[in-house]
């Protein structure tokens, strides 16, 4: 199993979880070149615990890239926090430790592959048989290297590789050449090394994984526990329990950052966005109310703030004017719009929404699904739209990888926006 497939329940009633993030697999592969858009906060991926504090959701919203449909809802009891933060960092620990010798084997596999295709073009079976590693294998280095510009996938019927456009004038490497390639441009074997040594002692959790982490009751503590150990937090909620909110201000325990996700520009969009077809936990009048409710919180909190904006293609990418508006009014630190992501089960998406009804496990799911992920490009485009082409809300910093623009709203230095980590702000 891939580390960025790796689900542990914690607990005893198993309500909170922990999965390897795909950025903090990314990170420790490649000795920290390979980041995501949290590193513009000053957060390294390979420091970072993916989790959650509740399973659960409230609502259904039809872009979720989890299992709305089989998702446990409510548990009989819940966990200590000390003993679900414990849990947490053991369990990224482990990864860490399984992650080296996987990371370094797959950097000297990369070494071995660049040297082949110097010599021509090769399948993944003729690689995997001369380099003699595995086909999995051989792939898992092919992806690492066509990440980092060094090998792409030819035009061809037999899907056979070769060095990239920029490189393909290296010819006949030798096993040094080919190792100063790798460590060059993509990662060096003392980086991958340090960064899983530094890894050891994790700086941060997003609690943010599944469901709706604000139904947890003790959040608060948790959130606590996390600052006993000198660990920042994001917390992401969907802004329907501003009771939590407001009692993580009262007693100190707000998060490092708070996400508020707004889908929707309106209440009849809010009401199909949020709320699936098939009503699992259909969205109600009174959730767009209690969002409304965070949002109004938001300027007087003791913490950073963001709106982020799901956006998807033909769904919520419209009335800019309306989400500005709200923007405003709420004036959070930051707005961040960021591409609705075809991953998990996500791609039931039109299953969701009640435009087909050809069944969940239907690979043809997957191709309509893209018809609603919008471009990088889309996504800038709409960010401008909003913001008043930056004017009103100027862009701090976009991630075509994460199809991700993030803009200064009530932040006062949008050429700064890294985290003072004694201060958390």
């Amino acid at each position: 199993m891939h580390l960025a497939e790796r689900e542990i329940l914690i607990g005893k009633y198993k309500h909170a979880a922990y999965k390897t993030c795909y950025w903090t697999a990314q990170s420790l592969r490649t000795g920290g070149r390979r980041q995501c858009y949290k590193h513009g906060f000053g957060i390294k991926s390979h420091l970072c615990i993916q989790s959650t504090s509740f399973r659960g959701c409230n609502i259904a919203c039809s872009f979720c890239w989890r299992d709305v449909e089989g998702r446990q809802h409510s548990f009989p009891k819940t966990d200590e926090p000390d003993e679900i933060a414990q849990q947490l960092i053991q369990e990224q620990n482990y990864i860490i430790e399984q992650s080296l010798p996987d990371a370094l084997s797959n950097y000297e596999n990369m070494v071995l592959i660049v040297q082949f295709l110097s010599k021509g073009p090769s399948t993944i079976p003729e690689l995997a048989e001369r380099c003699k590693i595995s086909r999995q294998r051989t792939e898992d280095a092919l992806i690492d290297l066509k990440n980092a510009n060094v090998v792409q996938q030819l035009a061809s019927e037999k899907k056979s590789y070769g060095l990239s456009k920029e490189l393909a004038m290296r010819k006949n490497l030798s096993p040094a050449e080919s190792k100063e390639l790798v460590e060059k441009l993509v990662a060096s074997k003392r980086d991958i090394i340090d960064v899983h040594l530094e890894a050891a002692r994790p700086k941060h959790v997003a609690i943010s994984y599944d469901g709706e982490p604000t139904m947890y009751s003790r959040l608060p503590e948790l959130i606590s526990e996390f600052r006993k150990r000198g660990i920042s937090t994001f917390v992401v909620t969907n802004g329907t329990f501003p009771e939590r909110i407001i009692e993580m201000q009262e007693t100190g325990t707000l998060p490092t950052q708070l996400y508020v996700t707004m889908a929707a520009p309106d209440k009849e969009t809010y009401l199909r966005v949020c709320s699936s077809v098939k009503p699992y936990f259909p969205v109600h009048d009174d959730h767009w109310e209690r969002l409304n409710r965070t949002l109004s919180l938001l300027s007087s909190l003791d913490c950073r703030t963001v709106i982020r904006i799901t956006s998807v293609r033909g769904l919520n990418m419209i009335k800019p004017e309306a989400y500005r508006e709200k923007v405003m009014k709420a004036n959070p630190s930051f707005l961040e719009v960021k591409g609705f992501s075809i991953s998990g089960n996500a791609p039931r998406i039109s299953e969701r929404l009640g435009e087909t009804d050809i069944g969940a496990t239907d690979p043809s799911l997957l191709k309509i699904a893209f018809q609603y992920a919008p471009t990088h490009d889309e996504i800038m485009d709409f960010a401008r739209a909003i913001s008043g082409d930056f004017s009103l809300f100027p862009l701090v910093s976009e991630s075509r990888l994460n199809r991700q623009a993030l803009m200064s709203v009530g932040w006062k230095n949008p050429n700064n926006v890294e985290i003072d980590f004694e201060t958390g702000f």
